[in-house]
């Protein structure tokens, strides 16, 4: 038997889909917080769950093999420097919530739903459109593929940006980061769904927004990481951006009081773009045990070095 460790504030909602599924083979162990896990850990071979906590029991687990993240990110591993074991995230199964995430907030602000919502008089103003515009799309991969294949049944243009400009479905151009500045040139929309790695820092800079058309919508449902929050604010003062919708931040949660919150045209919506379906996430989990057990290739495994 295999010992496997849940590791997860969401544990106990991971027993009972394991358990409904079952999985021969695993000698399970479910934890909520690290000071439960803890004694759970050192003849650990598997982890299953919550980046952050995981990180934070690499150390207590000298018989680990394989960690299975429970979400899309998985910086807290990659930071926490082990490489002596097999890593796998979780892909092709927020697509569809970052697509109705995106578009939500680009129909809701093309068509004034904010305003109208609010409004106590009559006002036939004529509102905008997404139809006929180009949406750029930094992030590629199955996320942004999905988003991109989305945004060509409403009629718009999608480019996106990747690492060396290969071409991929859904998207009417594609450029390498390195030509990120024509990418750029005149984008209506702007979707950062990028990863957390040193590539990433601080790509969305001020020469990236200058590019832009005036008036511009910035989405960033990625990471805080690439965005250089003093560009962005002197864009949205300029008036460069009519608005930007942060999901995430450099350092998260966003304190109460903060100045972000104020700021005229910036939108927060708290990491809340893509919520993670558990049902999805054990059935990623337990077809990669499955594998494990057989000595088959798991799904999704990152590359320390990479980052993805």
């Amino acid at each position: 038997m295999v010992k496997v460790l849940v590791l997860s504030p969401h544990a106990e909602r991971y027993r009972e889909l394991i358990e409904r599924e079952g999985l021969p083979g695993a000698q399970l162990s479910y934890a909520c917080e690290l000071a439960t896990a803890l004694p759970l850990a050192a003849d650990c071979e598997v982890l299953f769950g919550a980046p952050d906590l995981l990180a934070a029991i690499l150390p207590d687990c000298p018989a680990l093999q394989w960690a299975q993240s429970s979400w899309a990110g998985i910086t807290p591993l990659l930071e926490a420097g082990r490489r002596d074991y097999r890593l796998t995230g979780v892909k092709d199964i927020f697509g569809a919530p970052m697509t109705e995430f995106v578009l939500g907030w680009l129909l809701a602000l093309e068509r004034n739903i904010p305003r109208r919502f609010a409004a106590i008089h009559w006002d036939d103003s004529r509102d905008g459109h997404v139809a006929g515009k180009t949406i750029g799309i930094m992030g590629t991969g199955s996320i942004g593929a999905h988003l991109a294949q989305h945004c060509q049944r409403l009629g718009l243009t999608t480019r996106g940006l990747n690492s060396n400009g290969r071409a991929v479905e859904g998207f009417d151009q594609s450029w390498a980061t390195d030509d990120r500045l024509a990418f750029a040139q005149d984008l209506d929309y702007l979707v950062a769904l990028l990863p957390h790695t040193p590539g990433t820092d601080g790509l969305v800079d001020t020469a990236l927004l200058n590019a832009l058309a005036a008036g511009a919508i910035f989405i960033n449902g990625g990471r805080g990481n690439a965005v250089d929050m003093r560009a962005l604010l002197a864009a949205l003062a300029s008036g460069r951006l009519r608005h930007a919708v942060l999901d995430v931040l450099p350092e998260e949660p966003l304190a109460d009081g903060d100045p972000l919150w104020s700021v005229e045209g910036l939108s927060i919506t708290s990491h809340t773009a893509a919520p993670t379906p558990g049902q999805r996430i054990v059935e990623v989990f337990t077809g990669n045990f499955r594998r494990y057990l057989a000595g088959e290739t798991l799904h999704h495994e990152i590359d320390f070095e990479r980052g993805y």
